[in-house]
């Protein structure tokens, strides 16, 4: 945690001269939390990262006098450069609406800050929430989520603050936000920011959806496609991230992989009649077979997102497209094949939400493979994955006293 009241606790060096910094106020960016300083040698005013969410590895900085951004170069495009032109470009005549909620009261405060602009970032953070709760203490949480994450905040946080802000205007800075924001922090007597994780290493997802990860010993089981519409798992691969603004190239693609799913089930209901197979997700284009259990939303809602939680959680394994797609249902199912396209090898794991247990099932439970696969090795190595994995935990797992 970083304490920013009632002092800032951090010293950053104006990347312009190098002196250290003296923070005087926090700036609720949005997706940043910054600090903000004037340089006592240079007098430029300094923005500053906390070394929160991705910010842990790459703080950006801005410097309003010279107009320049200060960020590791592999970061600055999707993360330094859009924080720079947000600091650039104000959004001062739009108003967002905040909800607070207040269930416990405390003096001082913990607060972790959910907002982004890509879903996954979002949820990530949030599962930062668990290490904050403890039984004893005398730090009360404040989760800051917006509106479509509002179900998953887990009992037991003090504050729930709900900032109306959808994905695709996360990206940029709100002065009515960050007012709001800072007039809710003058309530407290002690603050702290959560370091809010990219990828936090402990959770318990039942805590946050309310649903439990698969049971192994459940002889029902199902096999799940989570199902897309923007990264799409089909051969026509140089189309499946363009923006879909032909309804030919759409319906085209879309049957493609709703023709690879079928083909892919079809193998694996050979080796498992028993199995119930589904599709799950978001998006309704083209149709399956009365014997596929077609659970696809054109829209999720609480209720929804719960229901397709408890989809996973029967899976015995889930298989779709690298993305943030894949968070929810790694997290409840039993395994997971995770299909990469070829540019999405720099993210490799990023999507999955490993289970904490012994390394050697995660490997074998989770597993990462070309999207260009040809379907029948796919269904290959699903059987293979399915059939043999009591066998492996047994072999791999269960250490032998002597």
């Amino acid at each position: 945690m970083i304490r920013i009241k009632p002092d800032i606790q951090y010293r950053p060096s104006c990347a312009r001269c190098g002196k250290t910094l003296m923070p005087e106020k926090v700036l609720w960016q949005g997706i940043h939390v910054c600090a903000v300083s004037t340089c006592p040698i240079c007098r430029s005013e300094i923005v500053s990262d906390l070394k929160i969410g991705h910010a842990v590895f790459a703080p950006c900085q801005v410097d309003l006098g010279s107009f320049r951004l200060h960020v590791d170069d592999e970061y600055a495009s999707w993360f330094g450069k859009p924080f720079f032109d947000s600091l650039v470009h104000p959004m001062n005549d739009v108003k967002v609406k905040i909800i607070v909620e207040k269930f416990r009261t405390f003096s001082k405060v913990v607060i972790l800050n959910c907002i982004d602009s890509l879903y996954g970032h979002s949820l990530l953070k949030l599962l930062n929430a668990e290490r904050h709760l403890q039984p004893e203490t005398d730090i009360g949480l404040v989760v800051i989520v917006q509106s479509f994450l509002r179900w998953m905040v887990p009992k037991g946080v003090a504050e729930i603050w709900t900032v109306e802000l959808p994905l695709n205007r996360a990206r940029n800075y709100y002065p009515d936000l960050n007012e709001s924001i800072n007039k809710e922090c003058g309530r407290f007597d002690e603050i702290y920011v959560s370091r809010a994780h990219a990828h936090p290493k402990k959770y318990d997802v039942s805590k946050f959806t309310g649903v439990d990860r698969h049971d192994f010993n459940d002889r029902d089981f199902r096999i799940t496609f989570v199902w897309r519409e923007d990264r799409l798992w089909c051969e026509y691969r140089f189309f499946g991230m363009l923006p879909m603004k032909s309804k030919w190239l759409k319906g085209i693609s879309l049957f493609s992989q709703n023709r690879n799913v079928r083909r892919l089930f079809l193998a694996l209901r050979r080796a498992f009649p028993q199995a119930v197979f589904s599709v799950a997700g978001l998006g309704r284009g083209t149709r399956f077979p009365s014997w596929i259990d077609d659970r696809r939303v054109d829209r999720f809602s609480e209720d929804g997102e719960r229901q397709t939680c408890k989809i996973y959680s029967e899976s015995r394994l889930v298989i779709g497209v690298h993305g943030s797609n894949m968070l929810l249902p790694t997290a409840h199912g039993g395994m997971a094949i995770d299909l990469m396209p070829l540019d999405r090898w720099g993210n490799f794991a990023q999507d999955i939400l490993y289970p904490m247990e012994d390394l050697r099932l995660s490997a074998y439970r989770f597993r990462c493979l070309p999207s260009s696969i040809d379907v029948k090795l796919l269904a290959h190595i699903a059987e293979q994955q399915l059939r043999y994995h009591s066998y492996f935990k047994r072999q791999m797992t269960n250490e032998i006293d002597e």
